[in-house]
């Protein structure tokens, strides 16, 4: 498996972990403390800069607003998503260098 679908992984596992902790947080459960921190994982992977808070806050808001939606019940669809995002955050590596 290359990095690219290492990452590609990551960011679906990410979606999904997104959805069950604001599932869990309409419950009324609070799971503070159970982030996985794959975003940090993804831009230290893609060697994305620290200091790139912007970009952060937007992958993040991506992931929660996919993660409302029912795309995580095809698997299909959600690949095309984090392909998308992967391709996003790729453009942004190159605009960086």
């Amino acid at each position: 498996m290359d990095q690219q679908e290492i990452i590609i992984r990551l960011i679906k596992d990410h979606l999904v972990n997104t959805r069950l902790i604001n599932g869990l947080y309409n419950l009324g459960i609070y799971m503070d403390d159970y982030h996985l921190h794959l975003s940090d994982t993804i831009f230290k992977i893609m060697s994305i800069p620290d200091e790139n808070e912007e970009l952060y806050e937007v992958y993040l808001e991506w992931c929660t607003r996919i993660s409302q939606t029912e795309v995580l019940r095809d698997q299909k669809l959600l690949d095309v998503y984090a392909r998308e995002i992967y391709a996003v955050l790729l453009q942004e590596v190159k605009f960086l260098e």
